[in-house]
């Protein structure tokens, strides 16, 4: 599966400070992110088309342009060359490619496409990550993945793999000792609208007290932003943000808000425990993830969830297509190194 293009997180707000530029790396490209003086959050390829120096090292903030350090070119906000400080001229060809940039919840969004086409859809707000609105602070999570994002975002429809977690969560919850094996996940729902796809899934939540009935209830939004709510057992939204850093690695980052019990305290710590059992849950998902091959006719059973409609309705953010000339698709080997 190639890259896909979407809306993509490529930072959270506070990790650009206005007046400042970072380094990143997304999409199989070097990038530049930066905020202006008035606070709008700019994403570019990294590299000035005069000399090739790089825009997030040592550049300059000045209004809504950026001045690279190695020759003091400045370009504005849509990448055109605008000031050279040295020539009466400007070199009109010099344009850096620009990245359409939106922020949401406290989150920076870079649109991607190979062809650099524009925006095909827009990005939702979450009043729940707002304050005020009867829920906890922004919990936060960041993964780093050797794999592909679909690999990850199938999980979403993988009704066995959901019950396999339940089945761990119950353990944990009960000092280690398995209750009855908790029922499967029942997928009531699977809906898609173009770039938006829907899973409604109606979960029995297993306690040491009996059998909690709750849902995972998730919307997508392309390949970069998910949003989950679990609801019955802890009231939760988690945001989650899937970015591909090249062909066969991504970032993973999580933003968990829960519903308030009417007491900040006794709000954060009980999120803070359900959170602390789903980043466990992932970062024993990661060393799969990063291993598994990809069978491209998989051997299913019945109540595995819609993985292959999930599956096609995927492919329409690959603008090449992609490829079945092999029935298995294998992780690339890393060699280890060999202590001396």
């Amino acid at each position: 599966m190639p890259m896909p293009f979407g809306w993509f997180q490529v930072a959270w707000s506070d990790e650009i400070p206005a007046g400042e530029a970072r380094k990143a790396h997304y999409f199989g490209r070097h990038l530049a992110l930066w905020r202006d003086e008035h606070g709008t959050a700019h994403t570019w390829d990294a590299f000035c088309p005069h000399m090739g120096a790089h825009l997030a090292i040592r550049s300059t903030v000045e209004g809504d342009c950026l001045r690279c350090a190695l020759h003091r070119w400045q370009f504005d906000a849509e990448g055109r060359c605008v000031d050279i400080p040295y020539s009466d001229r400007l070199n009109r060809k010099a344009k850096v490619r620009t990245y359409p940039t939106v922020e949401r919840n406290g989150m920076v969004f870079a649109w991607y496409h190979p062809d650099e086409l524009e925006p095909q859809w827009d990005l939702p707000g979450f009043d729940e990550l707002e304050p005020g609105h009867g829920f906890s602070e922004v919990f936060r999570r960041h993964y780093r993945l050797g794999c592909h994002w679909q690999e990850i975002a199938e999980t979403q429809v993988d009704a066995a793999h959901i019950q396999a977690h339940l089945l761990e969560y119950q353990i944990a919850m009960n000092d280690g000792k398995p209750l009855d094996r908790p029922p499967m996940p029942q997928v009531d729902s699977y809906d898609t609208d173009g770039p938006v796809a829907r899973i409604r899934i109606t979960q029995g939540f297993p306690t040491p007290q009996g059998e909690v009935e709750g849902r995972i209830d998730t919307d997508v939004w392309g390949p970069g932003l998910a949003a989950t709510w679990f609801t019955g057992l802890v009231d939760t939204l988690l945001i989650g943000c899937a970015t591909p850093v090249d062909d066969g690695a991504c970032e993973l980052r999580f933003n968990f808000v829960v519903r308030s019990t009417g007491d900040a305290e006794s709000t954060s710590s009980l999120g803070k425990a359900f959170i602390d059992e789903i980043h466990e849950r992932t970062v024993e998902d990661v060393e799969l993830w990063e291993n598994k091959a990809y069978v491209t006719t998989p051997a299913l059973a019945h109540g595995d969830g819609p993985i292959m409609q999930y599956r096609r309705w995927c492919e329409q953010f690959y603008p090449g297509g992609v490829d079945r000339s092999r029935d298995v698709w294998e992780p690339e080997v890393t060699p280890e190194l060999t202590p001396s």
